[in-house]
C-alpha cells in the first residue's frame, strides 16, 4: 500500500497502458482534474477554471478524458465535458442538463460510446451517448435511482448501483438495457462497480456485517470475498 497523493484527492481512474492516474481533486479550492505518474510524479493540472470539475474517465486508447462539469451552470448542474488527455480541446457533449455530479462515467470498449448516470428525468437512470454526444439512449426507467455504469471488457454488460429493491445493490444488463440480473443480495450499501480486466470478476464497496471494505464476485454474483476491512470507493483495476 502506497500513499501516492494527500487529502482531497478521490475519483481515481488509471490510463489504459497503466502509466497515469487521472483524479479528482479540491487542493486549489475547488475541484478540478488533475493527472499524475502511476508513482505520483508529473503531477499535472488538467482543468483550470472556477467550476467544478470531477469524475474522470479515459478513453481505451488513452487519448482522451470525459468528465463531469458545471462550467456552463454553475446551479449545482454538470454536464458531460471530453477532452484532449493533455486537457486540451474540451467540448460538451450533453446538451440536457445532469442534475448533480458523481453519477460515474464508463466508456465502452471500443471507445465508441459513454455510459453515465443523469437525473434529467428528476430521477438518476442509466443513460448511454456516442462518444461525440449524438445517440442518447435511456437504458433505465423507473423510480429507483441508478447509477454508477461499469462497462465489462467485452462490451456486452453494463454493471451499476440501483436502489431499485429497497438498498443500494449491484445490479448488470445487456449494453441495451435488457437482460437485467441483480447481482449481490444483502441488507449493506454495495457501490462501485469495477470490471476486472480479463471480465471474470467484478469489484465494489460495501458495508457488510457493518464493517466497509472492497470486496470481489464472480460475475454472476457468487463467491463474494472481501478484501479490506478500512472503507474504499470509486475502484479501478489497474490495465483497465
Amino acid at each position: 500500500l502506497t500513499r501516492l497523493t494527500s487529502a482531497h484527492d478521490y475519483d481515481p481512474s488509471w490510463s489504459p497502458d497503466g502509466r497515469r492516474i487521472a483524479f479528482t481533486s479540491f487542493r486549489d479550492g475547488n475541484t478540478e482534474i488533475y493527472v499524475m505518474n502511476a508513482d505520483g510524479s508529473g503531477l499535472t493540472n488538467l482543468t483550470n477554471n472556477s467550476a467544478d470539475d470531477t469524475d474522470p474517465s479515459w478513453s481505451p486508447d488513452g487519448r482522451r478524458i470525459a468528465f463531469e462539469s458545471n462550467r456552463r451552470n454553475r446551479n449545482h448542474i454538470f454536464e458531460i465535458h471530453v477532452m484532449n488527455a493533455d486537457g486540451s480541446g474540451v467540448t460538451r457533449l450533453s446538451n440536457s442538463i445532469t442534475a448533480g455530479s458523481g453519477g460515474g462515467l464508463s466508456w465502452s470498449p471500443d471507445g465508441r460510446r459513454i455510459a453515465f448516470a443523469s437525473s434529467r428525468d428528476r430521477n438518476d437512470e442509466i443513460y448511454v451517448m456516442n462518444a461525440d454526444g449524438s445517440g442518447l439512449a435511456n437504458l433505465t426507467n423507473n423510480s429507483a435511482d441508478d447509477v454508477d455504469p461499469s462497462w465489462s471488457p467485452d462490451g456486452r454488460l453494463i454493471a451499476f448501483v440501483s436502489d431499485r429493491d429497497g438498498n443500494r445493490e449491484i445490479y448488470a444488463m445487456n449494453a441495451d438495457g435488457s437482460g437485467l440480473t441483480r447481482l449481490t443480495h444483502n441488507s449493506a450499501s454495495d457501490d462501485s462497480p469495477s470490471w476486472s480486466p480479463d471480465g471474470r470478476r467484478i469489484a465494489f464497496t460495501s458495508s457488510q456485517n457493518g464493517i466497509p471494505g472492497i470486496f470481489t464476485m464472480n460475475t454472476d454474483g457468487s463467491v463474494v470475498t472481501r478484501l479490506t476491512s478500512a472503507g474504499g470507493s470509486d475502484l479501478s483495476w489497474q490495465g483497465r
